[in-house]
């Protein structure tokens, strides 16, 4: 059975492979790889850190690419 870790990390590494030639995106991915197998063994002070960088990361998203657009349903 896997955990959602364990799913997030397999997403990651598969979204990896389809980024490759754009440096700017692998750096991005690789900083989500990074973040997610720190947190697998993290004690509760590391996850605090963890979860501030994870939203320093969406803050950095959020300004380069602005919000999610609305979903247009019809």
């Amino acid at each position: 059975m896997t955990t959602s870790l364990d799913q997030a990390l397999l997403y990651f590494v598969d979204l990896r492979l389809r980024v490759r030639g754009n440096p700017e995106a692998c750096a991005i991915v690789d900083r989500c790889l990074r973040l997610i197998c720190e947190a697998r063994t993290a004690d509760a002070a590391t996850l605090a850190a963890l979860d501030a960088e994870v939203e320093d990361l969406r803050a950095d998203l959020l300004r380069r690419w602005g919000p999610k657009p609305a979903l247009n349903r019809h």
